[in-house]
């Protein structure tokens, strides 16, 4: 009697698991709000044609900068899943800047983690489209899908400025 019991309980956390697995972390509103937005590349040329508009964008964090009160991400644009979720074996889109209106460390938000941002865009600055966020949720790892440190600033013939690891690392 009481295995019975204990099966359909674990059936049950199964279920509910796999429930919030499949669950998107941007609000539905967000989602049907932005549904047939602009690219990246749209948004860099025709920065005020946008001004204003609910973006939902997503990337990899490239850097993160404090400023006086508020820290800007940079964050290296990539398409996103039916989860929302950057689909980090794609290829870049470009850039864009995210503005959080607080400070928070650089560890908040480390190098090469995949992030999902929505909010306002505002313009353009370094010559980066900027989106005032509302979120920005960061994905947790994905282990054995996803490389320890990304081939980033090494790739497609970019020479980098930094020091790299090696095969030996």
């Amino acid at each position: 009697m009481k295995r019975e019991g204990s099966l359909r309980g674990e059936a049950l956390a199964a279920m509910l698991l796999l429930l919030l697995l499949g669950c998107s972390p941007v609000p539905k509103s967000v989602r049907t709000a932005t549904e047939n937005q602009a690219p990246v590349a749209a948004l860099r040329s025709h920065p005020e044609a946008y001004r204003g508009r609910l973006v939902l964008l997503g990337g990899r964090v490239v850097r993160v900068e404090n400023r006086r009160d508020r820290t800007w991400i940079e964050i290296d644009a990539l398409p996103l899943d039916k989860r929302d979720r950057p689909r980090s074996e794609a290829k870049s889109r470009g850039h864009f800047m995210a503005e959080l209106q607080e400070k928070v460390g650089a560890d908040t938000y480390p190098w090469g983690r995949v992030v999902t941002v929505w909010g306002k865009c505002t313009g353009v600055v370094k010559g980066q489209p900027l989106v005032s966020a509302k979120k920005v949720y960061l994905w947790p790892r994905r282990f054995g899908q996803e490389p320890l440190y990304p081939s980033g600033p090494y790739q497609e013939g970019n020479q980098g400025a930094g020091w790299d690891p090696g095969t030996w690392w």
